[in-house]
């Protein structure tokens, strides 16, 4: 692994734990250091599968149930 994929693959994690406590999509990029939402949407979808709106709202109603 080098380098940025590590880099990359740490950003998302904080993402997700920050997407799970409910912050919006454009807050978290540019927590985690994304120069704009969108690149952070193409870097998460490329790691988790998944956009981050969908990640969150997943999140959210497995919290509720």
């Amino acid at each position: 692994m080098t380098f940025y994929e590590w880099r990359t693959q740490l950003r998302i994690y904080h993402a997700l734990v920050l997407l799970a406590d409910g912050h919006d999509t454009t807050r978290t990029a540019y927590a985690c250091g994304w120069a704009n939402p969108s690149s952070f949407i193409a870097a998460f979808t490329n790691v988790i599968g998944t956009t981050p709106g969908r990640y969150r709202t997943s999140r959210q109603t497995t919290a509720r149930a």
